[in-house]
Formats: structure tokens, sequence, C-alpha cells
């Protein structure tokens, strides 16, 4: 690392930043319950992974969370990694006996040059399957390339059989409790057999036999990368499921997925639906006259403005990463509505601070800097991670998180 004056520059520049894919790769670990995940990194990543970790302690739903670290020092840096690695990997695969074992490699052995096929004689010797997780926080972009080649190092242990009519793969959902699914309600009432969860499998087998579902839903933007990957290699269509704050497009959604097998829609689609409905219009009282500003979300964040303006609510400001288009139908449906609400590109250098203070919002929505957030008074409604999948569930767990903080900003007497 090169010496710098600067303390601030020196820290960033010692742990992993927003765009590592270290820390969405640790995420993935306990999702996939019959396995076990190992980091190989230096102490300073380490840190950051075992954070994650701690973080699932305070879960209440959590379970066995089997996330390693492998801590490399100078020497190893210097000698190669490949000798203190092959140790590891016998000495966890003989105490744990798992199915599968992911080796999240990191930055540092990868520009030391790390070669995954030295294990090859290893893998021979060991009760569990290998696949190497390159993490390449050097060139990431974003977080979510960690999830993103988490999932498609599966692909390396599945393999192609029969396929089973009426059966689906759901890629990219993250839950810790699938009997509370509305996603997997939904396709087993209408006669569609879930063949497999990437992630969620419980064993190796579901993972090998993945190939054999006619069709792949794909629930999140970090299973689409594998849902390609398994179209090119085994030739398994896929339906992109979109998340979307709309009570009449998660209906479409489920009825494209019914449609494809030429099946009915299920009684149960009507019934959540007139539940949702009233579920918004107890809530609507609550949101009345709130002003917010809206970052990053689960869906579009626009259409996620749309749906609370509609609710009441008053839109300040929303920021996007992509230019947003002038016919926006939901853009539209703000400025209807009267809200002249700016839509901001964000771009390198842009200040979040000279926003809250030009607008003023009492909420902001989406992923931001708690503190900053604190400091200008504003609250702040973290997205939840969906674990429902797209679909009323994740809509209704929102809005009630949305009015819990609103009652607790009057109780502060922000609002």
């Amino acid at each position: 690392m090169i010496a710098s004056k600067d303390q601030t520059k020196k820290r960033v520049a010692e742990f992993p930043g927003a765009h590592c894919g270290l820390m969405e790769a640790s995420v993935m670990a306990p999702l996939f319950p019959n396995s076990i995940s190992i980091v190989v990194a230096p102490p300073s990543c380490s840190f950051h992974a075992k954070l994650v970790a701690s973080r699932r302690l305070l879960s209440t739903s959590r379970k066995d969370d089997r996330l390693f670290c492998l801590n490399l020092s100078q020497e190893d840096l210097i000698f190669g990694v490949e000798p203190l690695l092959e140790e590891t990997l016998q000495e966890l695969d003989d105490l744990f006996q798992p199915e599968l074992i992911f080796v999240i490699s990191t930055c540092t052995p990868e520009i030391i040059g790390f070669d995954a096929s030295a294990l090859t004689l290893l893998r021979e010797q060991l009760h569990a399957k290998v696949v190497v997780v390159p993490t390449n926080g050097y060139e990431s972009l974003h977080q979510q390339k960690g999830s993103i080649d988490f999932l498609c190092s599966l692909v390396e242990v599945m393999k192609r059989k029969e396929t089973i009519p009426q059966s689906v793969n759901i890629l990219g959902l993250r839950s810790m409790d699938l009997e509370e699914v509305e996603y997997i309600r939904v396709l087993e009432e209408a006669g569609i057999t879930i063949n497999a969860l990437l992630p969620g499998a419980e064993h190796l087998s579901e993972i090998e036999n993945a190939p054999n579902a006619a069709l792949n839903i794909v629930v999140s933007k970090i299973a689409l990368p594998l849902a390609k990957k398994m179209e090119e290699t085994f030739r398994i269509p896929y339906l992109w499921a979109d998340f979307s704050y709309k009570t009449e497009q998660i209906v479409k959604g489920y009825e494209k997925i019914v449609q494809f097998f030429d099946l009915p829609l299920p009684d149960v689609v009507e019934r959540l639906r007139e539940e949702h409905k009233q579920f918004i219009e107890e809530k609507r009282k609550s949101l009345q006259g709130v002003s917010f500003a809206i970052g990053s979300v689960k869906g579009s964040n626009i259409e996620a403005a749309a749906f609370y303006a509609e609710l009441g609510m008053v839109p300040k400001f929303i920021t996007t990463r992509m230019p947003a288009s002038g016919n926006d139908l939901n853009l539209q449906e703000i400025r209807d509505r009267g809200f002249d609400c700016p839509v901001i590109q964000l771009e390198r250098g842009m200040k979040m601070k000279d926003f809250l203070q030009r607008y003023r919002p009492q909420i902001f929505i989406g992923h931001a800097q708690s503190e900053l957030l604190k400091q200008e008074n504003v609250l702040h409604c973290h997205p939840i991670m969906h674990r429902s999948g797209p679909g009323f569930a994740a809509i209704q767990q929102e809005l009630e998180n949305m009015t819990d903080l609103i009652q607790c900003g009057k109780d502060m007497k922000i609002i």
C-alpha cells in the first residue's frame, strides 16, 4: 500500500469498499445449510467477512453459520497460498464433513496468482465437493458481483438428467424460512413443483439436479447471470420475475408463470390481492403528508416513489444510477399529482448532504449513510432484504416498517 499522510485515504485503502464482492459473498454462506464457506484473505478483509457473520448472530431465525476465514500472512503471500489452503480444506472436511465447500478468493490471492487448478488432486481426496468463488474486489463496480459469482459457481457441480414436467427452480430468493415464502405457496397451489432453490438448497443433490427443472424463475438481479449460464449450458429457459410495488403488476407476475405451463391462476392469488388492498388502506392514514426522498430500493426507484405518493406521502427528490426517461409513466403519475419532484442521476463527486439540506425530506427510503441522515434529522427507512420474493408480502413488510418508523419519528418530534 502506498504511504499517505492523509489518514482518511489510508483507512479507505486498508479495507474493502462498497464495491467489494467479498461482503455479498459472505452473506450467501449460510444460505446453503450443508456447506462450508472459507474466505481466503489477509486479516483486514477477513475482519469484514466476520463482521457480516457476527451481525447474523443477532437474528432470531439464524441457522448454523459455517463461514470461516483463512488469514494470510506475509509469508503466505510470498510462497503461495495453495499449501496452507489444502491443509485447511482437509481439516474442515474431516471435522464437519460438509457436502460442499465454497472457497471465497479475494484480491490478494488473485493478484499474486492463486491457482485453483492446484486443488485438483485434493478434490479427489475430500468428502466434499469444492468450488472456487472469485470476488474480484479490485475490478468490481458493485458488491453484488460477490453474490453473482457465488451463484454462478454452482454450475460446476450441476448434472443434467431428465426434465421434470411443470417444475421450476427459483433463483435469487434469500430466505431462511421457506415455509413462510408467499411465492412458493402460490406456485405449489398452482400445481407447480419446486425443483431447487438457489440459494437455499439443503443438500448437494438439489444443486446437482437443478438442470432437471423445466423453467428457471429469476427473482433477483444477482441470479440473472446464473439463469443465463444455465440456459447456455443446459438449455433451460428462464422468466424474470419483476419486483413491483403495484398490485396489478404483482398479479401479472404470477399470471406469466402459470401461463408458461398452461395452468390457471390459483384462487389464492385473488384472496391475497384482496387482503393486500385492505392492508394498504389501513396504512394509508399513517403516511399522509410525510415527505420523503428515495434512493436504491428493490425494483424501480421511480415506481416506488409513485407508490408512496399515491398513498399520500410527499416526494422531495429521487436519486437514480441510470438516466430516467422523460416518458416514464410512473414519473408522469407523480407529476399528475402536483409534485414537481426532481430526479437526480448520481455521479461521482455528488454529495448527498447537499440534496438533504436543499429539499429537507423527513424520511429517506433506500441505501444511504445512516450517520449522515441522523445528522440532518432525516429518518432512514433502510430497504429490507425481501426474503419472500416479488409479491404482496414484501410490500406489506416494507409498509409495516415505514409506518413504525413514522410513529417513532412523531414520538421523537422529528415528524
